[in-house]
């Protein structure tokens, strides 16, 4: 009877080692690029992984800290991110292999998740810094975002546009660095895509923060010459101190490797939408996510196989 026993206890313990080694293999990693400290996209796929990960067990989302939306389309072209935080001009360059995608492979592997945001791009500097307009930042000292991120792109398209691109002293930091730096008085100002912004934020708290504004002449040019960009307006609430400001936007989307399965990509986004509020609270941004399938079939790229599903499933898919 004892051996009897012992071989249904060992059978048992058998049994329970090979279910778990069998949830173990049946794990999906999933890689998700986002930003650095400071900002946006960084505290969004934080936010992400915490909650979706409470829904999905067996997905195992991993925070990969990147210089932003340029570094994860590239880190997705190449296959080193499974899921990024893209902007919607970055998918569409890295399929004409234009601007930073000039010297890479084509990315024919992006396939649209959602829109996660449309985000501004703006010019933060200090009460006292006497910079009351775009053109005041020439001769001064402005960092345009660290190297490889969406920031950089955008301040220097809307530099270049405005014929301004030549005329400052480019600094090259982090979010969270550029914030320290111009509150010390080591930069006359820094510029920001999208919000709201950590580093902003908490500079506003204990400094009289001025967000540049554009003229109606200046949006128009940038619109004009970047057609990816269109004009709306940061509300009076992003930051403390800080009035409604008329920006250029730009749509940045939840994007995914072809690679990761219809089944995980599915189950991610019915998860994310279920837990929109949860998401929202944890970051302001992931309140605007939606469908918006149209506008990213524009761009020249799929939407992921998963993601249509989801949306066809739900009444939400449009061509």
């Amino acid at each position: 009877m004892f051996q009897r026993l012992s071989n249904t206890l060992a059978l048992t313990a058998l049994g329970t080692l090979i279910a778990t080694s069998a949830i173990a293999q049946s794990k999906t990693d999933i890689a998700w690029g986002g930003s650095n400290p400071g900002g946006v996209m960084y505290y969004m796929v934080g936010v992400a992984g915490t909650e979706l990960g409470k829904d999905l067990p067996d997905v195992n989302i991993t925070q990969v800290t990147t210089g932003g939306s340029t570094e994860n389309a590239k880190r997705l072209i190449k296959g080193e991110l499974d899921m990024g935080i893209v902007y919607g001009s970055h998918v569409y360059m890295s399929l004409e292999q234009t601007g930073p995608f000039a010297s890479d492979d084509k990315g024919t592997m992006l396939r649209g998740v959602a829109m996660a945001y449309q985000g501004p791009t703006y010019f933060v500097t200090l009460e006292g810094n006497d910079i009351k307009s775009l053109s005041d930042l020439a001769d001064k000292k402005v960092a345009l975002g660290p190297p490889g991120s969406g920031t950089v792109f955008n301040c220097s398209n809307i530099l270049g546009s405005l014929g301004l691109l030549e005329e400052i002293e480019p600094q090259m930091m982090t979010f969270g660095d550029a914030g320290r730096a111009l509150a010390n008085g080591q930069i006359d100002a820094f510029c920001q895509s999208s919000a709201p912004a950590a580093a902003v934020t908490e500079l506003a708290e204990t400094n009289n923060v001025i967000v540049v504004p554009y003229s109606d002449e200046e949006l128009g040019k940038i619109n004009t010459k970047y057609p990816f960009y269109h004009t709306g307006t940061m509300p009076e609430t992003t930051y403390k101190g800080v009035p409604a400001t008329d920006m250029p936007y730009t749509t940045v989307y939840w994007v995914a490797h072809e690679r990761v399965s219809d089944d995980v990509v599915k189950r991610m986004l019915a998860a994310a939408y279920d837990k929109q509020d949860a998401l929202a609270a944890g970051h302001k941004a992931w309140g605007q996510m939606k469908p918006d399938t149209k506008n990213f079939l524009s761009l020249g790229a799929p939407m992921h196989p998963g993601a249509e599903a989801y949306y066809r499933e739900t009444g939400q898919w449009v061509e």
